[in-house]
């Protein structure tokens, strides 16, 4: 008995090894609007349907409150050419833009 179960965990560990459910993944902005993002390990670009932004990644001002007013750029924001780390997820379906890397 003890021996089935060691191969079915056998058998699930390779099996989740397998399907790659999250992994890190790094890439170039190729555009961004739309947004596409190359991966170092692919020839196609990811489209934007594939791909999550976080609030890192963001473009966001603020009105200044004061003085002569104006806006402030908090972050920039994405711009072709800036490398990426992402979280790819559901197997390479979905790409979460974590941050950028500098």
């Amino acid at each position: 008995m003890s021996d089935l179960i060691e191969v079915l965990q056998r058998i699930i560990m390779e099996s989740l090894k397998a399907s790659k459910l999250s992994d890190i993944a790094y890439g170039t902005v190729v555009s961004v609007s739309p947004v596409r993002i190359q991966l170092q390990t692919t020839m196609q670009a990811i489209p934007e349907a594939a791909i999550v932004l976080t609030s890192n990644v963001i473009a966001k001002t603020a009105p200044v409150q004061g003085g002569e007013g104006g806006i402030v750029v908090i972050n920039e924001g994405l711009a072709a050419g800036d490398k990426v780390v992402m979280l790819r997820a559901s197997g390479g379906q979905r790409y979460i833009v974590l941050s950028k890397v500098q």
